[in-house]
Parts: C-alpha cells; sequence; structure tokens
C-alpha cells in the first residue's frame, strides 16, 4: 500500500517498555534477596539528589529507565524500516509483562525466595 508507514519503530517502542519493565522485576528480586539492595542504593545515588530518602528504590528506576532506553535504541535500529507483525509482538509483551508483575508482586517474591 502506497504511503504506509512501517511497524517497527512502534514494535520497538513497545518492546522496549516491556524489557524496561523484566529489568525492574530482575533488580527488584534481587533486592528483595538482599544481594543488590546496596548496589542499587549507590547507583540511584549517582543521580537522583536524595536518593537516600527513598533507599533502593532509586536504583530500581535507574536500571529499569536504562533497559528501556538502550533497548529502544538497538531495536529502533533494528526495526525502523521493517514491517514486523504485531501478533508476536503482543505476545512477548504479555509474557513479559506478566513476568514483570509476579516479581514485583510481595506473595509471589516470597514463593520465588523460598520465604
Amino acid at each position: 500500500m502506497l504511503g504506509r508507514k512501517p511497524t517497527g519503530p512502534a514494535v520497538a517502542a513497545f518492546l522496549s517498555a516491556m524489557i524496561g519493565l523484566v529489568c525492574l522485576g530482575i533488580v527488584n528480586l534481587g533486592d528483595e534477596a538482599g544481594v543488590l539492595t546496596n548496589f542499587l542504593l549507590q547507583t540511584g545515588k549517582l543521580w537522583i539528589p536524595n536518593a537516600e530518602g527513598i533507599g533502593p528504590y532509586s536504583g530500581k528506576e535507574t536500571f529499569l529507565l536504562l533497559g528501556w532506553l538502550l533497548s529502544w535504541v538497538v531495536l529502533h535500529r533494528i526495526l525502523r524500516k521493517r514491517e514486523v507483525r504485531l501478533a508476536g509482538t503482543v505476545i512477548a509483551f504479555i509474557i513479559g509483562l506478566a513476568f514483570a508483575t509476579l516479581t514485583i508482586y510481595t506473595p509471589i517474591i516470597g514463593i520465588l525466595l523460598g520465604r
């Protein structure tokens, strides 16, 4: 069809949002396990004023933003001129969103960490 734009840039934006959420879920699990708490706090202090006031959450947000932004740049460069099927993208997004949700939901974290 004449004048139709490729779906690649939209897919890149969609998937990068999911990747950012998955990054948040992974670092949240590390924080809850007690492995990443100090690292997350130090990471947040690098660029967020008064990060010690919100604790390791500042580092979690840092990794969410890094995962989102870096994956968006990479995926956009790869997919910018391509036509991508949206059905597979939606399925991948739902699976990633479910994983991210489960890794920040306290009862599931207890099960995953054996508490």
